[in-house]
C-alpha cells in the first residue's frame, strides 16, 4: 500500500520530477492555495466529505462530498477548503507525451472536452478507483514495467471519463491555437508581452485573439499575464531571492511596478508576504 505523505507539492512548474506521470497519496489540513497552474494534466481525487471551493480560469465551483477534479495543462487554478479540517487526497498527473505515446490506449475520453471540472461522487466510487491508484503509487516507488502504470493510468482515465455527465462542459476545451499561445506566455514570462505582439507570433487578428483568450480562460491576456506573473513571484518570495531579481524574473520593468501590482492584486507588498510566509513554514516547522 502506498505510504500517506503530509503536504502539498508546491510548484509553479507543476512538472513531475524526471517521471512522465506522478500518483500520490496526500493527508492534508484546510489549504489556502494561490492560484497557480501545470504544465501537466492533473486529476485530484478527494476522499474526505468536507467544503471545498474550486477554482479554474475565473469559474467557481464549490463541493461538499467526496469528488474528483480534472484539469488540463496551464488552467490557471486553485482549490481552497473552508475550514481546517482534515483531509486525504489523492494527486495524478502526467504527461501530454504519455498521451501522445500511447495514443489508443491512454486516452482522456470525454475529459478532453474540458479544460477543467468538478465531479461529485459518494465513496463507493472512490472505493472502485483506489486499485487503479495504489497501483500508480506502486509502479512509481518500485520502477514497475511500463506496461503496469500505463494499463493503470488507462483504466483510471476511463473510469473517471465515465463518470463525467452529458451535460455541455461548464469549461469547455481550448482551441488549440490559444493552448500554444499560453504556453508561450508562461515560458517567456519574463520578456515583454504584449497583445500585438502575440497576435502577430499566431497569425490572427488582435481582436479575435482578445475574443477568443476571454471565452476560453474568463480572463482578458492581460489579467492572464499578470497572474501569471504574480504566480511565479510567489514562489521565489519564499526564497531568499532579492526583489529586484525577482521583478526581472517576472517580466516587470521596475521593481516599483512589481510592488505596486502585488500590491494591487494581494493587499500587501512583497516584503509583507514573504515575511508571512516565512512565519507560516516557521511555525509548521515547530
Amino acid at each position: 500500500m502506498a505510504r500517506i505523505r503530509k503536504g502539498l507539492v508546491e510548484s509553479f512548474s507543476g512538472e513531475c520530477g524526471s517521471k512522465r506521470f506522478l500518483a500520490t497519496l496526500y493527508l492534508d489540513h484546510g489549504k489556502k492555495m494561490d492560484p497557480h497552474l501545470h504544465q501537466n494534466y492533473e486529476i485530484i481525487i478527494n476522499r474526505s466529505p468536507i467544503a471545498i471551493r474550486h477554482t479554474a480560469n475565473g469559474q467557481l465551483i464549490e463541493t461538499t462530498t467526496p469528488c474528483i477534479v480534472y484539469r488540463a495543462p496551464y488552467v490557471l487554478h486553485s482549490s481552497n477548503t473552508l475550514g481546517d479540517d482534515l483531509y486525504e487526497r489523492w494527486q495524478v498527473a502526467f504527461h501530454a507525451d504519455v498521451l501522445a505515446e500511447f495514443d489508443g490506449i491512454c486516452s482522456l475520453g470525454r475529459l478532453a472536452d474540458h479544460q477543467a471540472c468538478a465531479i461529485p461522487v459518494d465513496a463507493e466510487t472512490i472505493a472502485l478507483l483506489e486499485p487503479y491508484l495504489y497501483k500508480l503509487a506502486q509502479a512509481q516507488s518500485e520502477q514497475l514495467p511500463k506496461s503496469v502504470w500505463v494499463s493503470a493510468l488507462s483504466l483510471l482515465l476511463h473510469e473517471v471519463s465515465e463518470l463525467l455527465p452529458s451535460a455541455p462542459a461548464a469549461s469547455s476545451a481550448m482551441p488549440a491555437y490559444l493552448q500554444e499561445l499560453v504556453q508561450y506566455i508562461v515560458e517567456h514570462i519574463e520578456e515583454t508581452l504584449s497583445v500585438d505582439d502575440l497576435a502577430k507570433r499566431f497569425y490572427i487578428s488582435r481582436a479575435k485573439l482578445m475574443r477568443d483568450f476571454r471565452a476560453s480562460t474568463r480572463y482578458t491576456v492581460y489579467e492572464f499575464i499578470t497572474a501569471i506573473r504574480l504566480a511565479r513571484a510567489k514562489v521565489w518570495l519564499k526564497e531568499d531571492m532579492p526583489l529586484p531579481i525577482i521583478a526581472e524574473k517576472c517580466g516587470f520593468a521596475r521593481e516599483a511596478s512589481f510592488i505596486y501590482m502585488f500590491r494591487r492584486e494581494t493587499g500587501m507588498t512583497p516584503g509583507e508576504y514573504r515575511k508571512r510566509e516565512r512565519k507560516k513554514q516557521n511555525a509548521g516547522n515547530a
